[in-house]
Parts: C-alpha cells; sequence; structure tokens
C-alpha cells in the first residue's frame, strides 16, 4: 500500500464521484477502470499496525460500511439528522462565526449518529453538511 498527498479539490472530486458505502480506492478503481481489489490493499496486521503512524492509519481500507442510510441537511436554521429507521434529530445552529456553539452543535450530531452506528463516511457527511453552509471549525 502507498500513501499519497492530495489537496482538498482532489479529495471533494473523489468524494463527488462517491457512491453509498465506497472507500476512496473504490471511487478510483472505478474512475479507472481497473478491477476489483483482492481485499489485500489496505490489510493491515497487528505487527504493522504498532509500526504505522496514526495518519497512515487513517489512510487503511475500511471494513464497516453503514449499516442504514442516513440524510443531514440544513433547514430553517436547524441541522437535521435522519435515519431509514426514522430516527431523527435536530438542533438550532448558532452564528456562522460562533466556533464554540458550532463544534457544540456538531459534537451533539457526531454522538447521535455514531449512537446509531453511522459510518465514518456518515460522520463525515454531517460535518459537510455544516461546512457546506459556511459553518466552518478549524483544528
Amino acid at each position: 500500500m502507498r500513501m499519497i498527498k492530495i489537496s482538498e479539490e482532489v479529495w471533494q472530486a473523489i468524494a463527488k464521484r462517491g457512491k453509498f458505502g465506497e472507500t476512496e480506492e473504490d471511487v478510483l478503481r472505478r474512475v479507472f477502470e481497473l478491477p476489483i481489489s483482492s481485499g489485500t490493499c489496505g490489510e493491515v496486521t497487528k505487527e504493522r499496525l504498532s509500526s504505522l503512524t496514526p495518519n497512515l492509519i487513517s489512510y487503511t481500507r475500511r471494513k464497516s460500511q453503514a449499516v442504514q442510510r442516513m440524510t443531514s441537511y440544513i433547514a430553517r436554521n436547524q441541522l437535521h439528522v435522519e435515519f431509514q429507521d426514522g430516527s431523527s434529530s435536530s438542533w438550532t445552529l448558532p452564528d456562522s462565526k460562533d466556533k464554540p456553539g458550532i463544534r457544540e452543535v456538531l459534537d451533539k450530531a457526531i454522538g447521535f449518529a455514531r449512537g446509531h452506528e453511522a459510518s465514518l463516511g456518515q460522520v463525515n457527511a454531517v460535518r459537510k453538511t455544516l461546512t457546506d453552509q459556511g459553518y466552518h471549525l478549524t483544528k
């Protein structure tokens, strides 16, 4: 497995081409018309895991996929997160410059999503919903 660095623009282009439950590698294989992976690309043994840096660990292939569909959107100044089984919750959004307020809403929304077995992609979709509407946080 190799690691590459890509710009945010390229990352977003990959994300736009992705389908529900796909990893980044799945998207690139489809775009470049490569055969389906044998499954060995992103597997990490316990021995190798201890030698990887935390940054590399995030690039390994994820085995988990979403259990059910999730939708996140903003309407009437509220962030809404809804699951296929009917579970939903919403939070009133603060001013887009209120970083602690945004963080609080994001943490609650992510907690709700994880409580309903959201995949990493679904958790990231909640974040993207906020940033697409101008609610940005810096690390």
